[in-house]
C-alpha cells in the first residue's frame, strides 16, 4: 500500500479531499509507475510502493536537496551525481513542468544501476499558490535494451512484427503509416493497402486527433519514445476503441528520428470498468448526498472519511472541515464519548449494531437510531465504518405523550370527584412537563379564581404554594396568567409566570419558598368543553429561561380537554343524579296531586251511588254544592294535565305564540275578575295598580297564563296577606318595556333557593303547599319566549317580588 507519512500533507495536495485518503492510497499501490509527492518545504509526504521498488529505498525525512546522494541519482555518463538543483522535482517545486527527463540511478540496493525517465510537474493549491510538486518515474532500463535489441534485429522480427497478436504499426518522420501488424488491421477492420501511407492520426477521434498533434507527436520526435498514452481510435465501421500507445523512434546515425514502432494495447474493456466504477460513484454519492438520514464513513481510526449533505445541514460543518477529524474534535465530550464507545465496538466485533445515540441540533437534543457497521476489504480486513441515522426524536416525543396521555386518561376515569382527580393528572405533569401545576376553577361568587389542584416536584413547597394560593388567589381581573387563559379562552405561553403569584404578597419572608417561582417560564391552557371553559391548568417551568416548545404547548392542550371533559362528565353525572332525585320526586308529588282531585270525586261518586241505590232523593241544595266539587275538582285535574302539556311543548319547542295587539292592563283585570273569589277563599286582600294603558303584541292567553301562575303562586305562598300587582310601562336605555310586579308578604324565599325556583319541579317549599312544581319554570319559559325576562328579590319571612319585563313585541325568529 501507499504510504502517507508522519509529516502533515496539505489538503489540496494531488487534487483530492483528504476524505478519499483510502481510495487515493489504492489507486497509488495500484500504479506500475512510481510516484513521489513533497510539500513546499521540500520533504516528502508521499512515496508509494512502486517508487520505493524503483528507487530501491525510502526517502522518509530527506529533503530534496540529499537526494542525489541518498538514491544516487547521476547523468547520462552514469558517473557525475545529478545536481539537486536541476533534479525534476526541484525544477517542479519552481513551477516548472519536466517531461521526459532521463538520469541513471546506482545503489547498494540496485548496484547494477537503472535508467529511470521522470516527469514532474508544480502542485497548485485553488488560490493558485504552489503548495508542492509530483513526480510519476519509470524504471527504463528493460526499454532502452529493448531499443538497442530491436534496432539490431529489426529484419529478423520483421515477420513476428506482422504476425503478432499485438496491435503494432510504424510511421515514418512524417506521421504516415509505414507498416501494421495483422493484429492491427483486425481489431480495426481494415486492409493493409487501405492503411498504408496514410497519416497514423487519421484513425483517431477528433479529441485524440488534437492531443496527438498539439501534445504528443512534438514531444516524441524530440524524445524518440511515449508510454501509455490514451488514444481512442475509430474503427472502419465507426466504433471506438480506447487504447494505450507506447513508442519508440527509431534513428539514424546523425540522431534524426527515421521511423518509429508503436505498441497499442486494447483497453475498451478495462476503460468501460473503470467507467462504470466512476459512475457508480457518482451515483453513490448523489443518493446519500439526497438521502434525507444522516450518513457518514469513519476510519479505523474513528476519522471522518465522508459525510452526506444532510449531515452538513444539522452540524453546520462541511465534509471537508471535518475530514480528518476524530468525533471528539466535531462533538462536545460527553456525547463524543457515547459515540466513541459504540465506534469501538463495532470496529472490534466486526458486527453491526442499530443504537439509540443522543447528538445535539440547534434546538436542542435529539435521538437519532442509528445502524453502524464496518467495511471490508478484499482481504476482509475492517477498513472503515459506516453509519446511517434517522432523527426520531418526534417518534418518541409522541410515544411519551402518548404514554402520559394514556395515563392520564386512566386517572381521569378513576373517580367522580372532579377535585381527586385533577390532583392525580397535576401529580402526572411533575415533574415532566412542570416544576409546579396548578388547576383552577373560578369561585362561585365568580369574583376569582380558586384552586382545586396544586402539585410540585418540591414536597418541602407544595404546601407553602397551596396556602399562598388560597390566601392570594389570581384575580379575574389580572392582565396575563391564569386569569387571561380563562377570560379569553385560549392557551398563553410566557417566558414568566406572570399572573400566578400576587408579587406584593410574596414581599413577606414566609412565602420565602415560593418566591422561588417567579421568572419562570409558564404556560396556561384553558379547561373547555361544549362551548364553555371550566377552569385553567397552568404550569411553571422546571427549566429557568428555556420556554414551553410548541409540542409541549399540543401535549398540554390536550390534556386540558381531557380533564375538561372529565369534569363535565362527573357534573354531568351529578346533574344526571339530580335529575333522577327530581324525578322521582315529582312523580311522588304528581301522584299526589292527581289523587286529591280523583279521591275528592271518588267519594262524591259513592255518596251519589248510595242514594240512589236507597231510592233517597237528595236535596237540590247538596246536589249542587256535590257538582261544585266535581267542577272545581276536574278545574284542578285539568290545570295539572295542562302543566304537563306545556313542558312537553318546551321541550319540543312547540310553545307557539298567537301575537296580538292588546291592552296588558285590560288583561291583567280579566285575570283579576277570575281569580277574585279565590282571593277571597284564602283571605288575601288583592290590589291592582294600572295607571295607564300598556299596549304591545303579546299571546293574549300565555300572558293570562303568567299572571294566572304568580297571582296564584303568591296565594300559595301569602299566608292570607296582601297581594298587590302592578302593570305599568318602563323606559329604559335599552327601550321602552312593559312592566308586570306581583308581589305578596308572605313567608319568603331562601337566598339559595331562589336561582332553582324557575327550574322544572322545583318549588321553594315542601310538598305541603302543593302543585308540581312547574308553574315558575312555564312562567319563565313564556315570558322568554316574547323576548321578556323575570326575576325575584326576597327574603325569608318577608314576602317576594316577581319582575316580569316585556319588549313591546317579541324578537323576530328566522
Amino acid at each position: 500500500m501507499a504510504r502517507l507519512h508522519d509529516s502533515p500533507a496539505h489538503p489540496t495536495l494531488g487534487g483530492a479531499p483528504p476524505g478519499h485518503g483510502h481510495i487515493l492510497e489504492s489507486v497509488f499501490a495500484s500504479m506500475g509507475e512510481g510516484v513521489l509527492v513533497v510539500d513546499e518545504h521540500h520533504q516528502l509526504v508521499l512515496i508509494n510502493p512502486m517508487a520505493e521498488h524503483i528507487l530501491g529505498m525510502g526517502a522518509v525525512g530527506v529533503p530534496v536537496s540529499r537526494w542525489p546522494e541518498h538514491f544516487g541519482i547521476y547523468l547520462a555518463d552514469q558517473v557525475t551525481p545529478h545536481p539537486a538543483d536541476s533534479l525534476p522535482i526541484a525544477r517542479a517545486l519552481r513551477g516548472e513542468s519536466v517531461v521526459r527527463a532521463e538520469f541513471f540511478l546506482r545503489n547498494a540496493q540496485r548496484p547494477a544501476g537503472a535508467w529511470l525517465l521522470v516527469n514532474s510537474r508544480p502542485v497548485h493549491d485553488e488560490a493558485g499558490r504552489l503548495r508542492g510538486a509530483v513526480s510519476l518515474f519509470t524504471d527504463v532500463t528493460e526499454h532502452k535494451r529493448m531499443d538497442a535489441a530491436m534496432r539490431a534485429g529489426w529484419e529478423k522480427y520483421r515477420s513476428l512484427y506482422n504476425n503478432t497478436p499485438v496491435m503494432m504499426h510504424s510511421i515514418d518522420r512524417q506521421g504516415r503509416l509505414i507498416s501494421v501488424s495483422d493484429c492491427w488491421l483486425n481489431k480495426m477492420g481494415y486492409a493493409r493497402e487501405e492503411v498504408l501511407g496514410r497519416d497514423s492520426v487519421e484513425f483517431l477521434t477528433p479529441e485524440s486527433r488534437r492531443y496527438a498533434r498539439e501534445v504528443v507527436l512534438p514531444a516524441y520526435f524530440k524524445t524518440g519514445g511515449c508510454w501509455d498514452v490514451p488514444y481512442q481510435l475509430v474503427k472502419k465501421g465507426g466504433q471506438r476503441m480506447d487504447v494505450l500507445l507506447s513508442a519508440i523512434a527509431e534513428r539514424d546515425a546523425s540522431g534524426t528520428v527515421v521511423r518509429s514502432l508503436a505498441v497499442l494495447i486494447d483497453v475498451t474493456e478495462r476503460k468501460r470498468v473503470e467507467d462504470a466504477l466512476l459512475e457508480s460513484e457518482r451515483r453513490l454519492r448523489a443518493i446519500l448526498d439526497n438521502a434525507p438520514t444522516v450518513c457518514f464513513l469513519l476510519d479505523t481510526r474513528e476519522r471522518f472519511i465522508f459525510v452526506n449533505r444532510e449531515w452538513e445541514r444539522l452540524f453546520h460543518r462541511t465534509r471537508q472541515q471535518v475530514a480528518g477529524r476524530t468525533v471528539f474534535d466535531v462533538f462536545p465530550r460527553e456525547i463524543a464519548e457515547a459515540l466513541h464507545h459504540t465506534n469501538e465496538g463495532v470496529l472490534r466485533s466486526r458486527a453491526a449494531v442499530e443504537v439509540e445515540e443522543r447528538v445535539a441540533h440547534d434546538d436542542g437534543m435529539h435521538i437519532h437510531l442509528t445502524q453502524k457497521f464496518p467495511l471490508f476489504d478484499a482481504t476482509g480486513e475492517a477498513y472503515a465504518l459506516c453509519g446511517i441515522a434517522t432523527d426520531i426524536t418526534e417518534r418518541k416525543r409522541m410515544e411519551r405523550s402518548q404514554r402520559f396521555l394514556a395515563e392520564a386518561g386512566r386517572e381521569l376515569v378513576t373517580s367522580l370527584d372532579y377535585e381527586t382527580t385533577l390532583q392525580r393528572v397535576a401529580e402526572l405533569a411533575v415533574p415532566g412537563l412542570a416544576d409546579l401545576c396548578v388547576v383552577f376553577v373560578r369561585t362561585d361568587g365568580g369574583e376569582s379564581l380558586r384552586p382545586v389542584a396544586v402539585a410540585d416536584s418540591s414536597p418541602a413547597r407544595v404546601a407553602a404554594v397551596r396556602e399562598f394560593l388560597q390566601r392570594h388567589p389570581p384575580v379575574l381581573e389580572g392582565e396575563g396568567g391564569p386569569a387571561r387563559v380563562l377570560a379569553t379562552g385560549r392557551s398563553e405561553a410566557s417566558g414568566h409566570s406572570r399572573g400566578l403569584l400576587d408579587s406584593a404578597a410574596l414581599a413577606e419572608e414566609r412565602w420565602a419558598v415560593v418566591r422561588t417561582l417567579q421568572g419562570r417560564p409558564s404556560l396556561g391552557v384553558p379547561l373547555q368543553t361544549r362551548g364553555r371553559t371550566l377552569g385553567v391548568l397552568f404550569l411553571v417551568s422546571p427549566s429557568p429561561g428555556q420556554a414551553y416548545a410548541q409540542a409541549e404547548l399540543a401535549l398540554t392542550e390536550e390534556l386540558g380537554r381531557r380533564a375538561a371533559n372529565a369534569i363535565d362528565n362527573a357534573q354531568l353525572y351529578c346533574s344526571a343524579q339530580e335529575s333522577i332525585r327530581a324525578r322521582d320526586e315529582f312523580l311522588s308529588i304528581a301522584s299526589h296531586e292527581l289523587k286529591t282531585p280523583l279521591t275528592s270525586m271518588k267519594l262524591r261518586v259513592q255518596q251519589l251511588e248510595s242514594a240512589l241505590t236507597a231510592a233517597r232523593p237528595l236535596p237540590t241544595e247538596k246536589v249542587s254544592r256535590m257538582l261544585e266539587v266535581f267542577g272545581s275538582q276536574l278545574q284542578r285535574l285539568s290545570e295539572l294535565v295542562e302543566h304537563l302539556l306545556d313542558v312537553t311543548r318546551i321541550n319540543e319547542q312547540r310553545l307557539d305564540l298567537h301575537l296580538e295587539s292588546m291592552d296588558l292592563v285590560a288583561v291583567a283585570r280579566s285575570v283579576a275578575s277570575h281569580l277574585a273569589e279565590q282571593f277571597e277563599k284564602t283571605g288575601c286582600e288583592f290590589a291592582l295598580v294600572a295607571p295607564e294603558p300598556v299596549w304591545g303584541r303579546w299571546d293574549r292567553l300565555r300572558m293570562e297564563q303568567v299572571m294566572f301562575n304568580l297571582l296564584t303562586n303568591a296565594m300559595k305562598y301569602g299566608a292570607g296577606r296582601a297581594i298587590r300587582m302592578e302593570v305599568v310601562c318602563h323606559d329604559r336605555e335599552a327601550g321602552r318595556k312593559a312592566r308586570l310586579v306581583v308581589q305578596d308578604e308572605g313567608m319568603g324565599i331562601a337566598p339559595e333557593a331562589q336561582g332553582r325556583i324557575f327550574e322544572r319541579f322545583e318549588r321553594a317549599a315542601s310538598r305541603n303547599y302543593g302543585g308540581l312544581g312547574l308553574g315558575l319554570f312555564i312562567t319563565r319559559q313564556i315570558v322568554q319566549a316574547h323576548g321578556g325576562c323575570i326575576s325575584v328579590k326576597s327574603a325569608p319571612g318577608q314576602g317576594a317580588r316577581f319582575v316580569v319585563e316585556l319588549p313591546p313585541g317579541p324578537p323576530e325568529h328566522g
